[in-house]
């Protein structure tokens, strides 16, 4: 009976070993992200004035991006995607279905829109200033950006607000700072 006892515990090790070996590496830094987020909603505000911080990769962002969109039910978007530059620049990709929001036939069938700005953070609360926006390419201002998000409010049924707009930061976070590939988290 140990015998066969002692074969089941190599046997579920070797299952757990393959289990774990099977989460991608993209699942793996969007569980970091997101335990590190965990952590700092978690952690109790400090007295001193010195802050802590934690360090992500723009992999990492992007995996964490990627999971949540997955993880929703009916995203307002269909991907995003961010390149964090030096001195709180940004640039990225955010993708639209143009016809679940009933804008095929105004903008056409592909919402894409490239964008390059400054990531701004304050209070608790972030922003991007766009530097420049492009829909499928094409130069477009910001207003269109804003009209495509004002309209997947109201097909989602959610609250809406412009791309000029400062949204709350994960609960715990004070600030961001980007550099190139990475960004800070000030806690």
């Amino acid at each position: 009976m140990n015998y066969w006892n002692w074969r089941g515990l190599i046997a579920v090790f070797c299952c757990a070993g393959l289990l774990i070996g099977a989460i991608d590496q993209m699942t793996k830094d969007a569980l970091k992200v997101r335990h590190i987020l965990r952590t700092i909603a978690e952690h109790p505000p400090r007295s001193d004035t010195q802050e802590l911080n934690a360090q992500v990769t723009e992999k990492e962002v992007n995996a964490y991006i990627a999971y949540r969109l997955a993880s929703e039910k009916a995203p307002v978007c269909d991907s995003l995607t961010l390149n964090l530059l030096d001195h709180n620049h940004v640039s990225g990709k955010i993708r639209f279905d143009a016809q679940r929001l009933n804008l095929d036939t105004l903008l056409g069938e592909r919402l894409d829109f490239d964008f390059k700005g400054v990531f701004l953070t304050r209070n608790g609360a972030a922003r991007i200033d766009l530097i420049s926006l492009q829909l499928n390419g094409q130069p477009v201002n910001p207003q269109v950006l804003d009209f495509v998000i004002h309209t997947a409010a109201l097909v989602y049924r959610t609250e809406s607000s412009g791309i000029g707009d400062w949204y709350e930061l994960p609960k715990g976070i004070k600030r961001i700072e980007v550099n190139k590939a990475n960004a800070v988290l000030y806690y």
